[in-house]
C-alpha cells in the first residue's frame, strides 16, 4: 500500500494538539487530509500490528471522531474507560477526550478507519438556540465522552453503513462528496440522539465539571512532559506545573489516561528514545539517546526500554521494521 503523507505533514498538524501525530507516518493512510477551513474533515486508514507499529500514543484533539474498525481489534483508552472494538464495529469519540489505541489482546493486528469533523460540520457555530438543542447535549455531556456502536441493532446498522460510506465517498471524491459527506454526518447525529437515549434534562453538570477538571489538568501535565522529558523532571515539578499537589496530580492522571505521571514519563522517553533509534543518518550511541531521552543510567534505560518495546535498544536498532 502507497501512504501518501508522512507525520511532519502541516495538514496534520492542524488537527491534533501535538505537533506531530500521534501515529507513525508509514502506518497512516491519509484518505483526505483536513485542514480545509470549508471543509473540516480527514478521513485516515491506520494499520497496528503487534510486530509492526502497535501503538497509537495519547493525544486530543477539537474534533469529533467516528473510529470503524475494518480487520481485527483495537483497544481504544478514552478519559472515561476503555472500549474494545472488533471487526465491524465503531466507537464515536466526543471532542477533546484524551485517547489513545493498541492491539487488543489476543489479537495481532487492527486495521481502522479514523473520521475527524469539527461540529460546526453539522451546526455553524452562530445559531445558538438550535446548538443547544442538539449539539450541547452530546458535547457537554459526561456520560458521553465516548459511545460503542455495534449492528446488533438496527439503528447500529444504520450509523455503521453511513461510517462506511463516508470513507468510500471520500476515497472516491464522487461528485458533490463534500454536500454528500455532511449530510451523512447529519443524519449519524440524529441516530445518534436516538442510539444514545438522549434526554438533555439529565446533563451531569457537577460530574461534567469534576471531569473536565481533571481533563484540563491532566493535558496540562502531558504538555508539559513532553516539553521538559529529556531533563531530570520529578512529580513536584510536573505537580507544580498544573497547581496542584503530588497526590492530586497522581490521582487526576490516573483516573483519566490509567497510569500515573511518572509511567507517562517513561513511556514518552521511550517513544523518543524509539523515534532516534529509528533515523538511519544517527551516529549516536544508545548512551547517548539515553541521555538525550533523559535517562542518566544505561542500564536502567536498556531495562525500561526492553519493558515497553520487548527487545533491547540495540535489537530494535537492527530490525527492518519497527513498533511504536
Amino acid at each position: 500500500m502507497c501512504y501518501t503523507q508522512s507525520m511532519n505533514d502541516p495538514a496534520l498538524e492542524q488537527i491534533l494538539s501535538f505537533t506531530e501525530s500521534p501515529v507513525a507516518g508509514e502506518n497512516m493512510e491519509v484518505i483526505l487530509s483536513h485542514g480545509d477551513i470549508e471543509y473540516p474533515i480527514g478521513v485516515y486508514k491506520i494499520t497496528l500490528n503487534r510486530d509492526h507499529h502497535s501503538h497509537v500514543r495519547w493525544h486530543w484533539h477539537d474534533e469529533l471522531e467516528y473510529i470503524f474498525v475494518e480487520k481485527g481489534s483495537g483497544t481504544f483508552r478514552i478519559s472515561d474507560g476503555s472500549y474494545d472494538i472488533i471487526e465491524g464495529e465503531a466507537l464515536f469519540i466526543n471532542q477533546g477526550m484524551l485517547q489513545d489505541a493498541h492491539v487488543s489482546e489476543g489479537y495481532d493486528t487492527c486495521v481502522y478507519y479514523s473520521i475527524i469533523f469539527h461540529p460546526t460540520n453539522i451546526l455553524a457555530y452562530g445559531l445558538t438556540r438550535l446548538c443547544s438543542k442538539y449539539l450541547t447535549p452530546i458535547l457537554s455531556n459526561s456520560k458521553f465522552h465516548a459511545y460503542k456502536i455495534t449492528d446488533k441493532s438496527t439503528l447500529g446498522s444504520e450509523i455503521l453503513a453511513y461510517i462506511i460510506d463516508i470513507v468510500a465517498i471520500n476515497r472516491r471524491k464522487d461528485m458533490c462528496y463534500e454536500l454528500l459527506t455532511k449530510e451523512h454526518l447529519i443524519h449519524i447525529w440524529v441516530l445518534l440522539f436516538e442510539f444514545m437515549n438522549i434526554n438533555p434534562a439529565e446533563l451531569g453538570d457537577i460530574e461534567l465539571m469534576r471531569l473536565s477538571l481533571d481533563e484540563s489538568r491532566s493535558k496540562d501535565a502531558v504538555k508539559y512532559i513532553e516539553k521538559h522529558y529529556s531533563e531530570p523532571i520529578t512529580l513536584t515539578d510536573i505537580a507544580d506545573s498544573i497547581h496542584v499537589s503530588k497526590n492530586e496530580c497522581c490521582r487526576c492522571i490516573k483516573r483519566c489516561m490509567g497510569m500515573t505521571p511518572f509511567e507517562y514519563l517513561l513511556s514518552y522517553r521511550i517513544y523518543r528514545a524509539a523515534a532516534l533509534l529509528r533515523e538511519a543518518s544517527s551516529a549516536d550511541s544508545i548512551a547517548d539517546i539515553a541521555i538525550k531521552v533523559g535517562f542518566n543510567n544505561t542500564s536502567y534505560f536498556n531495562k525500561v526500554f526492553k519493558k515497553h518495546m520487548g527487545c533491547t535498544p540495540k535489537e530494535y536498532r537492527s530490525r527492518d521494521t519497527y513498533s511504536y
